[in-house]
């Protein structure tokens, strides 16, 4: 009977991890997708550094106003159908503590794709940072080392006044999307109509 509900165990197991691997062969395929058709619009020409926002579900975020100078966030909507790729142009800095590992770096992004001297970034949870890593994005000057609070010295700000674009892609059927330009963040709009099929 033990040597039954082991071999479920293992079953389920292999069967979760094989839909996992699924899944993310579907969203790098997606991201790919997004990051060609990017790089054919006015925005791919403006930077050389882009960074690119995975939004596993998507929600909308609203405000109500508490007082005459305050305001609550709370959210609106939820989007589950969809999944969104955010492409921004990003040519900021990261901060390598010269006092750590490269297990315990922090804020160092672990994803990229180079394409004709251009350069797109992202989180993944399925990577680690490593010496290759490091190197392509010294090869474009994004890289401070330092120790401990030197990081609060060295690296500035975000640009506001950026547009970026959204590719909102289907969950059920990746290979269908929409794009939208804008300067708003993502979760602060309404995504464009988009025929999901549930």
């Amino acid at each position: 009977m033990k040597m039954k509900y082991l071999t479920l165990i293992v079953l389920l197991s292999l069967l979760c991890s094989a839909a996992q691997s699924q899944m993310k062969q579907g969203y790098d395929q997606a991201r790919q997708t997004a990051i060609q058709d990017f790089s054919k619009t006015k925005l791919y020409k403006e930077d050389s550094v882009f960074f690119v926002t995975l939004y596993d579900t998507l929600h909308k975020i609203e405000y109500d106003k508490t007082d005459a100078h305050h305001w609550k966030p709370f959210l609106a909507k939820t989007y589950s159908e969809l999944i969104v790729f955010e492409i921004l142009g990003y040519p900021e800095k990261y901060f390598l503590d010269t006092t750590k590992d490269l297990i315990h770096q922090k804020g160092i992004p672990h994803g990229f794709f180079e394409k004709n001297g251009k350069i797109f970034l992202w989180w993944d949870k399925h990577h680690t940072l490593t010496d290759s890593t490091i190197k392509t994005l010294d090869k474009y000057h994004l890289i401070v080392r330092g120790r401990g609070d030197d990081y609060f010295k060295v690296i500035g700000g975000t640009d506001d006044s950026k547009r970026g674009t959204d590719y909102y892609f289907c969950r059920s059927n990746l290979s269908v999307y929409k794009k939208k330009i804008a300067q708003v963040a993502t979760e602060y709009r309404d995504p464009p109509n988009i025929r999901c099929k549930q």
